[in-house]
């Protein structure tokens, strides 16, 4: 229950003076100035002397005022006459002074149609002057930004600017900013906040739920503009939110849901205002603030299938302490997602093979052998894995081949057993089903039969089945954020938050190549022995490649913990200037294990017959065969592994903000500050990792390494005219970071801005900005981690293979016996990558032009429009490059020392390995385009309203050295490069009950452009990838004043995810991240929420 407070003295800025009413005199009719203006009247008492203005009064009075105010207080205007005013919280006139009055707002209890109690002085002398840099920064209203989806009735009244650290009388931000509501949260349901901003058009998306598997990681990240995670900075109210990873990206899981106010998606570069890794703009967070009751939470969500469960419950308690000078708010959250496999869905479950097709002028993806016409169907790469369960042995190698005549006395090999449609193999052996001794049958139309692990029927592995589609996850999280007065004028705001996370990754078992078998294995069955005697050389070892399916998955189990702190004083110095100090700490505990490896030793020695000094436990194996392990042979072979990864940052700031002195368009702003972090970061590795004696889940080194960078900042605001006259408003800005950085010394980087209003109706707006981020502690310090990659040979026999490539290849690796017919076996290459600690800092220019429109009612509703031009230059990048990078300036180019770094097997010429690395690209980066978006809101009836929002994204470019990746999906570049993208919500509220309909369209991109994957096998086009057309549909009714439920049905055109070429290179047989919310069809969602 609140207390009564005493009328209280606040002082106003004097640009905030309301003009004085029409009419004067004692009898006259209190007009809205008599109503508000004691209020906001600095040094007098905060009294109300009139009660609730008619509504009438309100739009009379609006007509007189100055359009900056005008404006502000329009969306406040349908309240008035409704609520009885009360005296003015210090919370709400504070963020009037700073952003409250935007037209966005439309809570009836706030500004103009009922204020709430005062808890001190200090708030209101401290904001009203001035937003406190750091803490709370500023953001632009709905008519400087659009919003995507609805607003909440009860929007909260604190405002926060992002993008600048200046406090704005006008609230309007020259960089694009697009907000995300706490309602759009709640009505979409979501629980896990990367699936939610991955649909703005803005954003490309990172990791997510389906992509986690393959990329063995247990984090969420956003990428803006595609640039790369590592170049999006997320914070959280205005504050840099640590790194999670040695990696410098941020885990955004670990930010409480429930207790997100807004979030703001800043695109334009922002490094002169934050620091390093804002290129490609920032993504805010911002919490809700003085929260007073208590709300529970209860939600669960499952497809139509019935399968991808995820629950999640939470609670949020809030109240006020020590006679109203404090605040805390409590928060509490559990959520936990079930796993889905591959095998569930017929476009998974099959590994199905690339083949390309004649008859439609396409490579296409086939996962059935019915489903292959050898007239027209030629195959790209065969479906699977060359590694089968099964196992294979190469019997013509050029020193040691198997005679054939004894390989044709066996049953499997005799004249007229090839099964129909099948091309048999005279380079490798295999088992059948009964473990007897078979020739290998390649790709096509192929009907071996014994098995459904046989990819499409034929000798390959199909991997598909046992991999994770949704991988499984829980969270629980603990979120603690207050304040409280240390005294007239110095406040302390807090913020704490621990999260434990656990997540699984699901591979197929592992896989182990190049095994070498004593001719004498003591399990070797009799017509394998047989055949090996036939060799020139009998007692030579032989080589079989093989997977452990015995063991089961590999199985990659991630727990994290992660802690942040942070605690900043704000102390107003007085005559509009006001003073913080930050300081916080995070760190990100991260233990991972890896069930289902073989331990290498173990394999030779079980091979050998467990020769003395084996380790304990040893028994001769039998790997001659699928399923022929037992129990005893898989105890001793497995092994599991363990590594740790910490990362933490330690950071202090001090912010300095105020106003210089007065100019036609206002005050003159200027923020000034200092700042110092460092960033720990380590991975520490078990012995089987590190010496790579297992096989299985990647080999890696420990690493470890620290950064410190001590900066100082600066920014100036100058409104040069504005007021009533003509222009609305002429004011230009500017701001300039340098930082000095233990590994790369010193770096600068700066902005300009300005903006210009002709008129009221219309305002344009620029930044340009010299952005650059600084090399992480991973990209510094790797020490030779293993990956997989996918690659494509050059030295694959066929017309694409010129005679250079042909002379590189038989000089660098690739038998002179084997190169006429050489196709490459595998769709992956082993790689080793390396950081490099003579990395320098990437460079960026950004520039963005637009304008933004507010006509006013159009239609009877209030319109908002933004139009926006980007340009983002990125040049000496920090490229990791993959092995088909070197493979290319190898053999295509004829440059040695790429050559180095490639190993192949001498016998084969297969590739086995390639080391990569990272360098600082001379290939600049460039992407361009235009962001369009409009929210328009009408009334309907009382209390009712209509809202129509749309935001819509179109990619002009997106170059990397000249090749063009826009409308393109490309596997290796890590995901679809769209060139259109939009988002669309429209939507009905009243009182009880609001309803809306979002609409997601992403264009597919083309798989046959120059330098993509596909573009050295044909001329003939190959088509795009279909359109995504995501349709979810959201219900909420309020049963009481207390009690909500929320129904939703996404995916409501139960669409499944189409089978690409590109996502051969990828998982699942499609692009998954493009396609995430097709992944399981249409589900469901249903939400209960109590407010106490």
């Amino acid at each position: 229950m609140r207390r009564a407070y005493p009328p209280a003295r606040w002082r106003w800025p004097p640009r905030f003076r309301l003009p004085l009413p029409i009419g004067s005199g004692a009898s006259r009719t209190p007009s809205l100035f008599d109503h508000i203006q004691p209020i906001l009247d600095g040094g007098q008492a905060a009294t109300l002397r009139h009660g609730p203005p008619p509504q009438s009064q309100c739009f009379e009075y609006v007509s007189n005022l100055s359009h900056r105010i005008r404006k502000s207080m329009t969306g406040c205007l349908s309240h008035c006459g409704k609520d009885e005013p009360q005296l003015t919280t210090p919370r709400s006139v504070r963020s009037r002074a700073t952003g409250s009055w935007a037209n966005r707002m439309t809570n009836p209890r706030s500004v103009l149609g009922g204020l709430k109690p005062m808890k001190s002085v200090f708030r209101t002398r401290l904001m009203a002057s001035t937003l406190l840099i750091g803490a709370s920064m500023a953001a632009a209203p709905a008519f400087a930004q659009v919003t995507d989806g609805a607003q909440e009735e009860d929007a909260p009244t604190t405002v926060t600017i992002t993008g600048t650290r200046i406090a704005r009388p006008d609230l309007e931000a020259p960089s694009p900013v697009t907000t995300v509501s706490a309602e759009q949260i709640a009505l979409t349901g979501t629980q896990t906040l990367e699936n939610l901003v991955n649909e703005l058009p803005q954003v490309i998306p990172g990791n997510t739920r389906v992509s986690n598997n393959s990329g063995g990681e247990n984090f969420a990240t956003l990428d803006l503009r595609g640039l790369g995670p590592g170049r999006t900075l997320i914070l959280l109210n205005g504050e840099r939110l640590p790194a999670s990873t040695t990696t410098g990206v941020t885990d955004i899981s670990q930010i409480p849901v429930g207790l997100i106010q807004r979030v703001d998606v800043v695109t334009g570069g922002a490094s002169a205002v934050y620091g390093s890794d804002a290129i490609a703009g920032v993504v805010n967070f911002i919490l809700r603030d003085d929260y007073e009751g208590m709300e529970l939470t209860a939600q669960t969500n499952v497809s139509e299938e019935g399968v991808g469960f995820n629950h999640s419950i939470s609670g949020m308690f809030g109240g006020n302490f020590a006679d109203g000078k404090g605040n805390i708010t409590l928060y509490a959250s559990y959520f936990d997602r079930d796993a889905v496999s591959q095998s569930r869905f017929d476009y998974s479950r099959v590994a199905g093979a690339l083949v390309y097709d004649s008859s439609r002028g396409e490579t296409i993806i086939i996962d059935d052998a019915s489903e292959y016409n050898a007239a027209t169907m030629t195959i790209v790469a065969g479906g699977g894995s060359a590694t089968p369960a099964w196992g294979t042995i190469t019997t013509n190698t050029s020193t040691n081949p198997f005679n054939s005549a004894i390989l044709n006395t066996y049953p499997g090999f005799a004249a007229g057993n090839t099964p129909a449609g099948c091309t048999r193999s005279t380079s490798t052996l295999t088992f059948n089903a009964a473990g007897q001794l078979s020739p290998t049958f390649g790709s096509g139309a192929c009907t071996v039969g014994d098995g459904p692990e046989r990819a499409y029927g034929s000798s390959r592995y199909n991997y598909a089945p046992a991999n994770y589609l949704i991988t499984p996850y829980d969270r629980l999280n603990f979120s603690a954020l207050g304040s409280y007065e240390l005294g007239d004028d110095t406040m302390f705001r807090f913020y704490s938050s621990f999260t434990q996370a656990n997540q699984q990754v699901n591979l197929a078992p592992t896989p182990a190549t190049g095994i070498s078998v004593p001719y004498n294995s003591p399990l070797i069955p009799a017509d394998l022995a047989a055949a090996l005697a036939t060799r020139p050389d009998p007692t030579a070892p032989f080589t079989i490649n093989r997977r452990f399916t015995e063991t089961g998955p590999r199985d990659g189990r991630f727990k994290t913990n992660s802690f942040n702190i942070r605690g900043i004083v704000e102390h107003d110095l007085g005559g509009g200037w006001n003073l913080n100090a930050i300081a916080s700490f995070g760190r990100v505990d991260n233990a991972i294990r890896g069930i289902g490896n073989i331990n290498r030793t173990a394999v030779a020695q079980g091979l050998a017959g467990c020769p003395t000094g084996s380790l304990p436990g040893c028994v001769p194996i039998d790997i001659f065969g699928q399923n022929t392990l037992t129990p005893t042979m898989v105890n001793f072979v497995q092994v599991d592994t363990q590594s740790q990864e910490t990362f933490e940052q330690v950071r202090a700031a001090v912010n300095l903000a105020g106003e210089l002195f007065e100019l036609p368009g206002g005050a003159a702003g200027v923020a000034v500050g200092a700042e110092y972090r460092k960033d720990t970061g380590a991975t520490v590795v078990d012995a089987n990792m590190a010496s790579g004696n297992i096989y299985g889940f990647n080999a890696a080194q420990s690493i470890s390494g620290s950064i410190n960078v001590k900066e100082f900042y600066g920014e100036v605001r100058l409104p040069i005219l504005g007021g009533d006259g003509f222009p609305d408003l002429l004011a230009i800005g500017a701001g300039a970071r340098y930082s000095d950085y233990s590994s790369i010394g010193g770096l600068f980087n700066w902005k300009a801005e300005a903006e210009f209003a002709p008129i009221k109706e219309v305002r344009f707006r620029g930044t340009y900005n010299r952005a650059a981020r600084a090399p992480n502690v991973f990209e510094l310090f790797q020490n030779g981690d293993q990956g997989f990659y996918s690659y494509v040979d050059p030295c694959n026999a066929g017309a694409t293979r010129d005679a250079t490539e042909e002379a590189n290849c038989a000089a660098f690796g690739v038998p002179a016996g084997a190169l006429p017919g050489f196709a490459q076996i595998n769709s992956q290459a082993q790689g080793f990558s390396f950081g490099d600690p003579t990395l320098t800092e990437e460079k960026a220019e950004t520039w963005t032009i637009g304008a933004v429109i507010s006509p006013g009612r159009v239609l009877g509703g209030q319109l908002n429009l933004t139009i926006d031009y980007y340009n983002i230059e990125l040049t000496n990048r920090i490229a990791g490059q993959s092995p088909q990078f070197y493979l290319n300036q190898c053999y295509s180019q004829s440059i040695a020392s790429a050559c180095a770094n490639i190993t192949r097997d001498p016998a084969t010429g297969q590739v086995t390995a390639v080391n990569v690395g990272r360098l600082n690209s001379p290939t600049p980066l460039t992407t361009a385009g235009v962001d369009v978006g409009f929210d328009w809101s009408v009334p309907v009836g009382d209390g009712a309203r209509v809202f129509i929002s749309n935001l819509t994204t179109y990619v002009d470019t997106y170059d990397i050295g000249g090749t063009e990746y826009a409308d393109t999906a490309e596997g290796g570049l890590g995901g679809v490069t769209f060139r259109w993208a939009n988002t669309a919500t429209v939507g009905y509220r009243n009182d009880r009950f609001t309803g809306q309909v979002r609409y997601v369209w992403r264009q597919g991109g083309r798989q046959d452009y120059t330098g993509g994957t596909f573009s050295g096998y044909f001329d003939d086009a190959r088509g795009r990838i279909p359109d995504l057309h995501l349709v979810n549909l959201s219900l909420r009714y309020a049963v009481t004043d207390n009690f909500e439920i929320t129904g939703i049905v996404n995916n409501l055109l139960d669409k499944f995810p189409p089978q690409t070429a590109g996502g051969y290179f990828e998982q699942a047989n499609t692009n998954i991240n493009f396609y995430d919310a097709y992944a399981l069809g249409r589900n469901f969602t249903f939400q209960a929420k109590i407010k106490l």
